[in-house]
């Protein structure tokens, strides 16, 4: 299912990466650190460059059911690809995807 507009708030989604409540799933980690980059730091720079720097790309259903949103995000001289949501339980912004944008991972 796809949806209009985004989902999850930005300035919402800095301040938990500002406060480092990021998980993200172990591909993700593994993409980034085979990169050579610090994935923590990584997610957090790209997820507070979203309102900024962020183009929304749409919004897609998980396999988990929750409602992530994509966006690509100019950060560091690339474009960056994140798939992402707020888990309200948690309070943590969960990262599906960081990436450059059309890179395979």
């Amino acid at each position: 299912m796809r949806h209009d507009r985004p989902r999850h708030d930005p300035a919402e989604v800095a301040r938990l990466a500002v406060q480092r409540r990021v998980i993200a799933t172990k591909r993700v980690v593994a993409w980034l650190v085979n990169h050579d980059y610090d994935a923590v730091e990584t997610m957090i720079e790209v997820l507070t460059g979203i309102e900024a720097h962020g183009n929304w790309v749409g919004s897609a259903a998980l396999k988990n059911g929750e409602v992530a949103d994509e966006y690509v995000v100019a950060c560091s001289d690339e474009d960056w690809y994140v798939k992402f949501y707020v888990d309200g339980d948690q309070v943590v912004v969960n990262v599906w995807s960081c990436c450059w944008d059309g890179a395979v991972h």
